[in-house]
């Protein structure tokens, strides 16, 4: 932390921000291993013998990783990462556009968007290519031009591709909804916490322009619960995707925010890259060789990419976390309090609390607070919510989305149970 005098003469403390160097390597680290991802799986995908669901398509590896690229390529990104975003585009290029993909434009309109996506991104970072933009252009505009039923992320997707492609069409409004309502912390979704992500990606422009005319105040408070609550599982992938939305929309960085930014680092730190949830490391242990490889890059290249496109918004202009993670809170003793209601698993956050210094720690009372709700909440353990709420009165802590959504919930089950 350094010091900085204020109009009024008084020693103001501030906090330093995370040094771009540091991000910019985690960054290159990212695109090295997006382009022996791409490599690897972008003609063929991979399918899982053991576990079908955790095979996918090739399009989905070569999709995902032109968003990074997109992401990664800031006017001011430095060298070493402009030389990477081009040699990934490079490899994507002949991917996105092969003749598997003509045929299947051309014989499945309804996957035309899908197969837009990175040819649009490249476009954009300058390797275009006329013929395939009219082939996907044309399907894109039939799709458009019949009745449908979409999910609201597919339409906001849609959207958002229309204004990075400047096509002649557009995509319609899209009606507001995840961003423009509370969330319902009482739900456990992991499928609504990725939709609301995704819509932030595409509203912005992965951060290219910051939106206006939010309830920042309701939908930050929301995601600094849904932060605690994916951090606490070690989701790695949705606390990443989370977090993206300080630096994309460039709103101050939350004690819990910040916190979570730096167990992600240290967790990338540990291993190379950041682990994800559903890898078996039973049977990494027993796989060798190339079979092996391609495991360990199939299970863990999505939170990585997302790891990528974190860091690369952090570098975006007065975006990057803060080094410490705020300032103090109120109750000396609360952090312990706190602590001791999140349950007795080994999950990787708790190390880090305890490397925290003490005004931090203070800080991170809400963050604890919401960890315990969310632990309690998920066993069902009501008796434990009302002594966590009963803690944050005492405390005089600030409410917190999911603090709320709890109290809701006991409202609920004591009217439940006068009938």
């Amino acid at each position: 932390m350094t010091e900085a005098t204020t109009d009024q003469g008084r020693v103001a403390t501030e906090i330093a921000a995370w040094p771009a160097a540091d991000l910019r390597a985690r960054v290159e680290q990212v695109l090295d291993f997006a382009t022996l991802v791409v490599a690897e799986f972008g003609d063929a995908g991979y399918a899982d013998e053991r576990i079908p669901e955790l095979g996918f398509r090739p399009e989905k590896i070569i999709a995902e990783a032109a968003m990074l690229a997109y992401a990664a390529a800031a006017p001011d990104a430095g060298d070493g990462i402009r030389e990477r975003v081009d040699a990934l585009t490079a490899a994507l290029a002949p991917l996105a556009r092969s003749q598997v993909a003509r045929a299947d434009v051309a014989l499945h309109p309804e996957r035309a968007f899908q197969r837009a996506v990175p040819h649009v991104l490249l476009t954009a970072l300058g390797r275009p290519d006329p013929d395939f933009g009219d082939l996907v252009g044309r399907q894109c505009a039939r799709v458009l031009a019949h009745a449908a039923d979409h999910a609201p992320t597919v339409l906001a997707e849609r959207d958002w591709i229309a204004r990075v492609w400047r096509r002649p069409f557009a995509s319609g409004p899209v009606a507001g909804g995840i961003l423009e309502l509370p969330f319902d912390l009482a739900l456990d979704s992991r499928d609504d916490a990725y939709g609301l992500t995704h819509r932030l990606f595409y509203v912005t422009d992965f951060g290219r322009s910051p939106r206006t005319g939010l309830d920042r105040d309701r939908l930050f408070a929301d995601l600094d619960s849904l932060v605690a609550r994916y951090l606490s599982r070690e989701d790695y992938d949705l606390t990443a995707e989370l977090l993206t939305a300080w630096p994309q929309l460039r709103q101050p960085w939350s004690p819990a925010a910040a916190f979570a930014f730096r167990v992600l680092a240290e967790a990338q730190d540990a291993v190379g890259v950041l682990p994800c949830g559903n890898i078996d490391e039973e049977r990494l242990a027993v796989l060798t060789g190339r079979d092996r490889t391609r495991y360990a890059r199939a299970t863990s290249y999505h939170t990585a990419f997302v790891w990528g496109i974190l860091c690369a918004s952090a570098l975006l202009p007065d975006a990057a976390p803060p080094v410490a993670c705020g300032h103090p809170g109120r109750a000396s003793e609360a952090p312990q309090t706190f602590l001791s209601m999140t349950g007795s698993d080994l999950a990787e956050w708790r190390q880090a609390f305890a490397d925290c210094s003490t005004d931090e720690q203070r800080a991170l009372v809400p963050l604890l607070c919401d960890i315990g709700l969310t632990q309690a909440l998920h066993g069902r353990d009501y008796r434990m919510v009302q002594a966590i709420l009963a803690a944050a009165d005492h405390h005089a802590l600030p409410t917190t989305s999911l603090s709320t959504a709890a109290g809701d919930v006991l409202i609920a089950l004591k009217a439940a149970a006068g009938l």
